[in-house]
């Protein structure tokens, strides 16, 4: 770091006004190279007819946030773009604040990991609960088609994009993982490689082997009532209202595994059935052979160490469909927990996310 101090210059200021600036003058501020290296980032607003017939009073002004590389502002060029979908629960936000995301892309792209790019990451919230299950239906909103049609279209209008499919990669973590894949699979042709992080939601065996309060979903009135809730209540019941989804059926609009006859829990089997078909990735496969196919790259990975052992069993399943219907992809599972291994220096953005995208998007 270098500092620029001229006494010369500060006579005509008062002794605290050179207190000041000898401060700034000391202040760390950024080398050249330093500079050059940044991601700047910005935000601006999306209003989404897609997501505006829904049952959960979603905001359909989503915010969207763009991570722009270091020699954007200073050419003409056109950059590939990386579309991203955080997890329920989580945000672009705290991807900036918490994940400092704009570190991995710098350090990777110091280390040849990655070319130039544009990264961006939609607006995945809802209003009531962390977020959705990645549906597309009357209930949650339009998903898919707001990830591939108008946040597509958004960016491709507002940023100097590379505006076709092989030049267009989409990715996201766990729930955002699964949601990547099905818009791979059920919206093809606008993105040609795809690579999901620890993706949940692969198979369907152990669906029923968590205990959700079946008890509480069955007889609460409203979203206050389940405040306090488990994780397991809270995952079943966006899965519910994404999955099997029901506009008849206030207040959360969904058929759940379990209801009450007479006082006592019981499984619903059509739902039970409706929900592996609709849901697992594993049973959806057979269905979309060809968009699957048509990809460019295809990869997912997975932590051994996930505490939810159906995780890491579903990603094996889901792999080994795959690999029955001639579908080429990578699948790697890694040591490490469902967390540990994504953001972090070295990590699996840095260095198996971003070489990926590098070989596979078209750089013109």
């Amino acid at each position: 770091m270098t500092s620029f101090f001229f006494p010369a210059l500060l006579a005509p200021f008062s002794s605290r006004a050179i207190a000041l600036l000898t401060l700034i003058a000391l202040l760390p501020w950024p080398t050249m190279a330093e500079s050059q290296s940044a991601w700047r980032v910005e935000t601006f607003s999306l209003t989404s007819k897609q997501l505006q017939q829904n049952k959960l009073a979603l905001n359909v002004q989503r915010e969207i946030w763009v991570w722009l590389p270091p020699g954007y502002d200073q050419s003409t060029r056109r950059y590939p773009v990386i579309h991203y979908i955080h997890n329920y629960g989580w945000s672009a936000q705290q991807m900036h604040e918490v994940e400092r995301i704009g570190e991995t892309f710098s350090r990777a792209l110091a280390r040849g990991q990655t070319d130039e790019f544009i990264f961006v990451v939609g607006d995945y919230r809802a209003t009531h609960t962390p977020g959705v299950f990645c549906g597309n239906n009357t209930v949650v909103g339009r998903w898919w088609d707001y990830t591939s049609k108008e946040l597509v279209a958004a960016v491709d209008k507002r940023y100097r994009t590379i505006a076709k499919p092989e030049a267009r990669g989409l990715a996201g973590d766990f729930i955002g993982g699964y949601c990547a894949i099905r818009v791979a699979m059920e919206r093809p042709g606008v993105f040609s490689s795809v690579y999901a992080l620890h993706p949940v939601g692969t198979a369907s065996d152990r669906i029923l082997r968590s205990e959700p309060e079946w008890q509480l979903l069955n007889t609460a009135r409203s979203y206050q009532d389940l405040k306090g809730m488990n994780p397991f209540t809270q995952a079943y019941l966006l899965m519910a209202q994404s999955h099997v989804p029901n506009p008849n059926k206030p207040p959360f609009y969904a058929n759940f595994l379990k209801t009450l006859d007479h006082g006592e829990l019981s499984v619903a089997p059509k739902t039970l059935t409706e929900l592996r078909n609709n849901f697992a990735l594993k049973n959806r496969v057979g269905r979309f052979v060809e968009p699957l196919k048509s990809l460019r790259g295809f990869m997912f990975d997975w932590g051994r160490q996930d505490p939810n052992q159906a995780h890491v069993t579903g990603n094996r399943q889901f792999a080994w469909e795959l690999e029955q219907y001639g579908i080429p992809h990578f699948a790697e599972e890694y040591r490490g927990n469902e967390w540990s291994e994504k953001w972090i220096p070295y990590g699996r953005v840095e260095d198996r996310m971003l070489p990926f995208f590098k070989r596979y998007l078209e750089l013109e």
